[in-house]
């Protein structure tokens, strides 16, 4: 369906009457130090990382969690625009580790995992004595508020409460082979390696390496093969070997909000149902996917190749790409609370970057609706939506203000053509009424 006249003359007036917007898909890129020089010695900038930049509760603010010669300090950044609003002089020397369920409490560096009240800084609880003898390994889970944490001599996978911080329970380990330095010449054995734990509680990929001993006429040569396990760690059970790749360990497993999808990246992302059943790989190019983050909505994946590249947007049922930042990073991929933002950094630099494909209201009873190409220049086309609905399409300004009705009916068909060509260049919102369901999108307008 082609819409060919699409604005009343006042709106236009109004639409040309609005002033040029920023075009960039990213709202924001800056380095790490920029965004405090207010706060930093004239040497500072020589001796600072940034350790962590964590979205707040809400997409007005992110934190950012600094080195400073050594030093923890953390501070408040305008996530809109892009400026340090102020220290948090409670956390300096502690830092800011993660963020918790709980609103207004979170995890710090120093002392290790221990909780902490926000914005103050003031302790709540933490461990005893940290670490605990033969530590190698922790990761935490914000969502049950737990720690698991690897020990060597003899391998021990801890669960620990950081509501109690005390030890739960021990998970079950892969128990094929013994651990250590495998037996020479024909025996093997597992070292650890890596471990990987679902936002939502369920699902720890271990990663171990087995080792062997080859004789390759010469001599005996010691052969390492990555292995990786699903555990189920509600239910303590170790449930099988992960065989869908080889030879790596995976980088990062994230879970849909509903628990119905998750996604592990070796490469390529990987796509598992609620029972960790394999479905589909989505393939990346290049350097493969080392961070990611799925949508507040469950329905789309951010990622790309870390530090080396930039930040992509699939589709996660159909696999398809659909947008590409062009800058901006591509890690410590996190989505605001929202998803109307997509945060990245590294020790170096923080970008935001819009997010073009926005999360939607309401259960889809069909594929998302794309809208393409994107930017445009003069005509787009949206779809598919359902024909025989009354529906609604509505431009408005970044402020939410409402510029345009580019159309109002019911279409016949499932792809709708809009004109966009009278827009100045900028960055628009488009929401799309379709029926009870709800979308929106960035539209960016160039020449």
């Amino acid at each position: 369906m082609k819409v060919t006249a699409l604005l009343p003359a006042v709106l236009i007036a109004a639409a040309l009457a609005a002033p040029a917007q920023d075009t960039s898909d990213v709202l924001w890129a800056k380095g790490a130090s920029a965004l405090i020089r207010n706060w930093l010695g004239p040497e500072d900038g020589h001796y600072l990382s940034l350790a962590a930049a964590h979205w707040h509760w809400n997409d007005s603010l992110l934190v950012g969690s600094y080195l400073i010669y050594g030093i923890h300090r953390v501070f408040e950044i305008d996530a809109v625009r892009g400026v340090g609003l102020r220290e948090l002089e409670g956390f300096r020397g502690k830092g800011i580790f993660a963020f918790s369920r709980d609103s207004g409490m979170v995890f710090t560096y120093q002392p290790p995992f221990a909780k902490a009240r926000y914005p103050s800084g003031e302790l709540l609880d933490s461990f005893p004595a940290w670490p605990p003898p033969g530590y190698r390994d922790a990761v935490l889970n914000t969502a049950t508020n737990q720690l698991l944490v690897w020990v060597d001599g003899p391998p021990t996978l801890w669960l620990y409460s950081l509501d109690t911080y005390q030890p739960v329970d021990t998970i079950p380990l892969p128990r094929q082979y013994p651990y250590g330095q495998p037996e020479w010449p024909d025996g093997r054995s597992y070292t650890y390696g890596a471990m990987s734990w679902s936002p939502d509680g369920r699902y720890l990929l271990l990663g171990l390496t087995e080792q062997w001993y080859v004789y390759t006429g010469r001599t005996w040569e010691r052969r390492e093969q990555p292995r990786t396990w699903l555990i189920d760690i509600p239910n303590r059970r170790l449930l099988r070997p992960i065989t869908e790749w080889q030879n790596s360990w995976t980088w990062d497993l994230r879970s849909s909000p509903d628990g119905r999808r998750y996604v592990a990246a070796v490469g390529s992302l990987y796509l598992f149902d609620a029972n960790f059943t394999f479905l589909r790989t989505i393939p990346i190019s290049g350097l493969g996917s080392r961070s990611f983050d799925i949508s507040p909505d469950g329905r789309y994946v951010a990622g790309g190749p870390g530090s080396s590249g930039n930040t992509r947007i699939w589709e996660i049922e159909s696999g398809q790409l659909l947008h590409w930042y062009q800058r901006g990073g591509a890690s410590n991929v996190r989505y605001s609370p929202s998803g109307a933002y997509i945060k990245t950094h590294s020790e170096g630099s923080i970008a935001v970057l819009r997010n073009v494909v926005l999360s939607s209201v309401g259960e889809p009873t069909q594929p998302v609706p794309l809208l393409r190409p994107n930017p445009a220049g003069g005509t787009v086309l949206l779809g598919p939506v359902l024909p025989g609905l009354p529906t609604l399409i509505e431009l408005a300004d970044l402020r939410g203000r409402v510029l345009a009705r580019l159309y109002e009916g019911i279409p016949a068909t499932a792809t709708i053509e809009l004109s966009v060509a009278s827009l100045p260049v900028g960055t628009y919102f488009l929401r799309l009424v379709n029926g009870s369901s709800v979308t929106t999108y960035h539209l960016l307008k160039e020449q």
